[in-house]
């Protein structure tokens, strides 16, 4: 572990949390080194404060970097950044064209590169000097899973006595800090700081959520993986990738764009198994239908819990868990091949999973004595919630209830699949919002029931709380409510406005209100 003196930081758990520092002066030259510029103009030499991607938060003697953006390109935003005092500028615009900004070429920098988000990761890594090679990086990428797997995994380094942190979906965490994240995957220039303060907080083993939109976007670039993850893949984030060979071959930029010491691939999965031919004699395989490294038998699923056998290359062991569902199997299989690629015993494997702590919105009980169950989950797509509905079905003796809607302004092509789904799957679905964000959500409802046959039992509520509430009015003894597709999310996209909304929060009000 690298400890470094030249370095302080005073970290606050809370939202708007200061960080000090005391760090060296860092000189341009070495900020962009590894980094390819096909034009400059201005001296190398120049000390770098601070580095920003949004002009808004460039300060004196600082470095922008101009991104190209869907909606706003980070190139006019350049004058902006020189004049509050930024010294570097890189950017993918011809330098001719910003020769009227170059006045006062001792003072001002421009370079030229051809991707400004690959340039943008490696100056970050520099100017924190790269931390991912000072901790046991694990990455974990895929539709479904990564959160969960990410709990696991701290479950599993923490038994290890290991020290550790987690970069996802819900936070940013490690010790006794906790920093929300607005993104599964931080921008470079984030994450970089995010890995530095776990090292200089003494952070051994960190565990990241990658998403295709980070890989995509570069994000994770060049970074150093002691292991790395593959889940599954299915339909999500079509409103950013073209296809889904194109989500696809994102996904695979986690082991074709990084350094991944060992590769560990559900080959149940179709993408998973091309990925597994390519990585050839490298990877670590997992799955449950196939002949896997790692593999899953005598399979026993309850309201309490699972059960099964784990058979791995140093034998098999029988495993006892309260996560749910045969999805969650496989999250465990990737688990007890990281566990054992990082010289974890079986026995050790077999205790942590024992009691994995709950993770907030990932099949998520809600009880307040009430003689049902209702679980509140993440499920956001056509084949997580296929895998929750039939998860909750393996269990329950009643009535299978779903609540679920779409989100706005994202892929309309999965609406019609998911109303499908849950018809199929679910005994009662009650259609509803999620983040309806600039769409109404009566349309967004509309293109749900495209997939909904008449014969369907099913009902529409706009209002989501209201949605919640007639679920659970109308389940019975021994029923299931399983709610849907925000997890631990504690707001609302309504038009332009986030509001605050917890379908947790909701859950037990109603419930409070039924049973006493």
């Amino acid at each position: 572990m690298k400890q470094t003196a030249l370095a302080k930081w005073f970290l606050f758990s809370e939202s708007d949390f200061c960080i000090e520092k005391n760090m060296p002066e860092r000189n341009l030259r070495n900020l962009i080194a590894g980094m390819e510029i096909t034009e400059s103009l201005g001296n190398l030499s120049s000390e770098i404060e601070n580095i920003a991607f949004d002009s808004r938060k460039v300060r004196p003697d600082g470095l922008f970097v101009a991104i190209p953006g869907e909606k706003h390109d980070g190139g006019t935003f350049i004058k902006e950044a020189l004049d509050k005092g930024a010294t570097t500028i890189i950017t993918e615009i011809s330098l001719e064209s910003l020769s009227s900004l170059h006045n006062d070429q001792e003072k001002v920098t421009l370079l030229r590169t051809s991707d400004s988000r690959k340039s943008l990761a490696i100056v970050s890594a520099n100017f924190y000097e790269n931390p991912s090679a000072y901790l046991s990086l694990t990455g974990i990428t895929g539709t479904n899973g990564k959160t969960t797997l990410t709990y696991v995994l701290e479950a599993l380094a923490k038994a290890d006595s290991k020290h550790t942190g987690v970069i996802g979906t819900i936070d940013c965490h490690f010790g006794n800090t906790k920093i929300p994240t607005a993104m599964t995957t931080p921008e470079s220039l984030d994450l970089n700081l995010n890995l530095k303060q776990m090292v200089d907080a003494g952070v051994t083993d960190c565990f990241i959520e990658v998403s295709s939109h980070a890989l995509s976007q570069k994000r994770v670039y060049d970074m150093n993986f002691d292991v790395g993850i593959f889940t599954n893949l299915s339909r999500d984030h079509l409103d950013f990738h073209k296809d889904m060979e194109e989500y696809k071959n994102a996904k695979a930029e986690l082991f074709r764009g990084n350094k991944v010491k060992t590769p560990i691939v559900n080959i149940d999965d179709p993408a998973g198994k091309e990925f597994a031919a390519e990585l050839k004699e490298n990877v670590i395989s997992t799955g449950i239908n196939s002949s896997a490294d790692f593999s899953a038998e005598n399979i026993s699923l309850t309201a309490l819990g699972s059960r099964f056998t784990l058979k791995t290359p140093s034998g098999s062991t029988k495993i006892q868990t309260n996560l749910l569902g045969a999805h969650n199997i496989y999250n465990l299989l990737s688990a007890s091949a990281y566990a054992l690629t990082q010289g974890m015993s079986l026995d050790m494997v077999k205790g942590a999973f024992k009691n994995i702590p709950s993770i907030p919105g990932r099949f998520e009980s809600i009880n307040a004595g009430q003689n049902f169950s209702v679980l509140v989950d993440y499920a956001h797509t056509e084949d997580a919630l296929s895998k929750a509905i039939t998860a909750a079905n393996a269990f329950t003796e009643g009535k299978v209830i779903v609540v679920f809607g779409c989100g706005g302004d994202r892929d309309k092509g999965k609406r019609e699949r998911m109303g499908r789904v849950a018809a199929e799957k679910a005994d009662f679905s009650i259609i509803t919002s999620d983040n309806p964000r600039t769409e109404e959500p009566e349309k967004i409802i509309a293109d749900i029931l495209k997939g909904v046959p008449a014969s369907a039992l099913y009902t529409t509520i706009a209002n989501r709380r209201e949605a919640i509430e007639h679920a659970i009015s109308r389940a019975e003894k021994n029923d299931l409510v399983l709610i849907a597709g925000k997890g631990h999310e504690d707001y609302q996209i309504l038009g332009m406005q986030k509001e605050h909304f917890d379908d947790r929060q909701v859950a037990r009000y109603c419930l409070r209100k039924q049973v006493h």
